[in-house]
C-alpha cells in the first residue's frame, strides 16, 4: 500500500506540473455583444495559481480572453478584441458561472472537454475503501463546491466550498483513485 500512495503522490507532482504549463484542446465559446469570436476547438489553459482562472483561445490565435475566478459562481473576464491584438485590454465584467459558461449581458465564455475525455468525467455515485462520495457538476456529497479542474489524462482537482482539495486519479468509466494530499489517504474507488 505505501508504494502504492508513493508513486501516486510521485504521479500527481508530475502531473501538477503539466497542468500548470499546459494546454489541452476543448471546444469553446467566446461571444461578445451578440457576436461569436470563438465557437468550436480551441486552446485551453489554466492561469497560475489553484482557482480555476484560465484562458481560451481560437486556433489561429487570432481571439482570446480570460477569465479570473472570484469566487463559487462570480468571474470577471478580458479579451483582446479579436484581430490578433497580442493582449486582453478590454474588459467584459462580471459573469455568473452557467454550466460550462460564464456570462453576463454582454458576454458568454464556455469551455467543454472534448467527447473523449468527457467520457471519463468523474461524476457519479463512488464506493471508496472506507467512504464513499457522490459528484455531479454542482456539488459533492450534497454540498457546492468551488471547482473541478482537469489536468492531464483523466485527472481531476476538486476544490470545496472551505478551500479543502483533493483530486480525482485515472479516472475511466468504472474506477478512479482519490487523494488528499492533505492528510496523505489515497483510496480506490468503484463507480456505484
Amino acid at each position: 500500500m505505501s508504494t502504492r500512495i508513493s508513486l501516486c503522490v510521485a504521479s500527481l507532482m508530475a502531473l501538477s506540473i503539466s497542468h500548470s504549463a499546459g494546454a489541452a484542446d476543448v471546444a469553446c465559446v467566446l461571444e461578445v455583444e451578440g457576436q461569436s469570436y470563438i465557437d468550436g476547438p480551441c486552446n485551453f489553459r489554466f492561469l497560475s495559481g489553484n482557482d480555476g482562472s484560465f484562458q481560451i483561445t481560437q486556433p489561429d490565435g487570432d481571439s482570446f480572453a480570460y477569465v479570473y475566478i472570484e469566487g463559487a459562481n462570480t468571474a470577471s473576464a478580458h479579451w483582446n478584441g479579436g484581430g490578433g491584438i497580442p493582449r486582453a485590454h478590454n474588459p467584459l465584467g462580471k459573469l455568473k458561472r452557467d454550466g460550462a459558461c460564464w456570462v453576463n449581458e454582454n458576454a458568454r465564455i464556455c469551455a467543454t472537454r472534448t467527447s473523449d475525455t468527457a467520457q471519463a468525467m468523474p461524476y457519479g455515485s463512488w464506493d471508496c475503501e472506507h467512504m464513499s462520495f457522490t459528484l455531479d457538476a454542482n456539488k459533492y456529497n450534497g454540498a457546492g463546491f468551488r471547482s473541478i479542474e482537469p489536468f492531464g489524462d483523466n485527472n481531476f482537482g476538486v476544490t470545496l466550498a472551505d478551500g479543502y482539495r483533493f483530486s480525482l486519479l485515472n479516472v475511466t468509466g468504472s474506477s478512479l483513485l482519490w487523494h488528499s494530499p492533505a492528510s496523505g489517504d489515497t483510496l480506490e474507488c468503484r463507480r456505484e
